[in-house]
């Protein structure tokens, strides 16, 4: 039985079949491949993503899937590029935190999420997201979600 991120990757290649430059399309189904461990593919999909659109928003998925396929240099290399992006235009912290836990550096993580909730970047939200999935178990995250006013637990289908 197709579990919801294999929908998501199918509902991505209609949407890719109806309209090949879809960035959207091409973000989920590239994250929905990470999550499946399909790094290849997942890679491809957000490569193709950023030719189109060259945001921090994202090169910081890409550098999420480069530290979880373990390309440490690449993802990097991707943060080393969105902090020189950062000093033209705002890029928010989560995008930083994203790529940490990526690399899975907690610390890291965190020092960028307390920056985001101190600047009270609007993408704090995120936080329950898949991305942050590995950080569940560390006292550090039930403490942020709370301060940030986010419910402590999330719902898994």
């Amino acid at each position: 039985m197709p579990d919801k991120y294999d929908e998501a990757i199918e509902a991505s290649e209609q949407a890719l079949e109806l309209d090949p430059n879809f960035v959207n399309a091409l973000w989920w189904k590239g994250i929905s491949c990470a999550v499946k461990r399909d790094f290849p593919a997942s890679i491809a999909c957000l490569g193709d993503a950023i030719a189109m659109n060259d945001g921090a928003l994202l090169k910081a998925q890409l550098g999420y899937v480069y530290g979880c396929a373990g390309y440490r240099t690449e993802a990097l290399a991707i943060i080393e590029e969105i902090t020189m992006l950062s000093r033209q235009r705002y890029v928010s912290p989560i995008d930083f935190a994203i790529i940490y836990a990526g690399l899975r550096d907690a610390d890291m993580t965190f020092q960028w999420l307390e920056t985001a909730y101190r600047t009270r970047a609007t993408r704090v939200h995120e936080l329950p997201s898949m991305y942050f999935d590995g950080l569940r178990g560390d006292s550090r995250y039930p403490e942020l979600l709370h301060r940030i006013g986010l419910p402590t637990c999330r719902l898994r289908s």
